[in-house]
Parts: structure tokens; sequence; C-alpha cells
């Protein structure tokens, strides 16, 4: 089976400190800033794509500052289970709903980066 990836939409930086990062892409890099939380912070890119800033913390998928690409996908169950399948190392279990935008959930590549798989409904 395949997936079908599309081009990353979003894109995460995993920081030590948000508030200086949100400073910094507000105030240097004139990004905009769509939402925000406790722990993380939403600006909107050309085309509708998703820049985010979270607070590193113990999760496993925000364990250590890096980058982060987050794909859509169609269907987010059989997309998890085909990659699993392949032995891709999955990060927890599907989460998010309808309500908070869709679901997500994370694998790590062969070399550990972490992204993400997110079904948008």
């Amino acid at each position: 089976m395949a997936i079908a990836l599309d081009w990353p939409r979003w894109i995460g930086v995993v920081c030590e400190d948000l508030e200086s990062q949100r400073q910094f892409y507000v105030n240097i890099l004139g990004f905009r800033e769509t939402n925000h939380g406790v722990d993380w912070a939403h600006f909107e890119l050309a085309g509708g794509n998703l820049f985010e800033l979270i607070q590193r913390d113990a999760r496993p998928q925000y364990d250590r500052p890096r980058y982060q690409v987050g794909f859509t996908v169609g269907d987010i169950e059989a997309a998890r289970a085909e990659l699993i399948t392949r032995n891709v190392e999955p990060i927890g279990e599907i989460e998010g709903n309808a309500r908070e935008g869709g679901r997500w959930c994370y694998f790590r590549d062969p070399e550990g980066n972490v992204f993400e798989l997110k079904e948008r409904r």
C-alpha cells in the first residue's frame, strides 16, 4: 500500500525558551502569530502553511531542541498502520480529534529525527 504524503504543511521548532523564540520570530522575522498556548505558538506562512514553536519537555517527540516536519495524510489510521508494518518506529499513539483540528501521531526516521503525520477533517 502506498502512503500518500503531501509536501509538508507544517514545520515545528522544539525550543528551550519559547518566549524568546516567539519574540524573535515576531519582532525580528516579522511572522504573524495566529494562536498560542502555554507551551506552543503558531504562525501562518504563505499558502496557509503552519510554523510552530514548541516548548521542549520530557515527551519523546519534544525531548530535545530540533526541527520537525509534519505531513498531511488522508487516513491517519491506515498511514500509521502501514508505517509500522514497514518497521518505522512510532512515538506514542494517535492524538487529537476533529474538535482540536484533526488527529496526529509521531514517528522517528532511521537517524532518530521526529516527523508527524496529521489528518485534518
